[in-house]
């Protein structure tokens, strides 16, 4: 799935034709220069605010829900695939409630149907 995602910033959602350099993780996550430049400001000075979407117009940020959209869908993969993992080991639902917050029953119905063979 990280294959075909748009690649952008998951910090500011930029597009790649839109920065400078994008930086990218194993877990498909990327930062852009600009988001590392103001992480650089944000450590040295604290009181630095990262910035939000306010200053965007809406097609500016009509363009960044398809890379949000892309992000959520690689947590929730990769969330499945720790979770099939954790019951190919026998975790419990409930323990794998408790990591997520939620129920033991509430966890079961979210992950079952996608953790393969034995996940009642």
């Amino acid at each position: 799935m990280i294959d075909t995602m748009t690649e952008a910033c998951s910090f500011c959602l930029k597009g790649a034709d839109e920065v400078a350099r994008l930086l990218g993780g194993v877990s498909g996550v990327r930062i852009c220069d600009g988001c590392v430049a103001t992480c650089d400001a944000i450590l040295a000075d604290p009181d630095v605010p990262f910035p939000g979407f306010e200053g965007d117009d809406d097609e500016a940020l009509l363009a960044r829900l398809g890379p949000a959209n892309d992000l959520v869908r690689s947590a929730e993969a990769g969330l499945r695939g720790l979770v099939a993992v954790l019951r190919e080991r026998d975790v419990s639902w409930a323990r794998i409630g408790d990591a997520v917050g939620t129920t033991r029953q509430a966890a079961w119905e979210r992950f079952s149907q996608t953790t393969g063979p034995g996940a009642e």
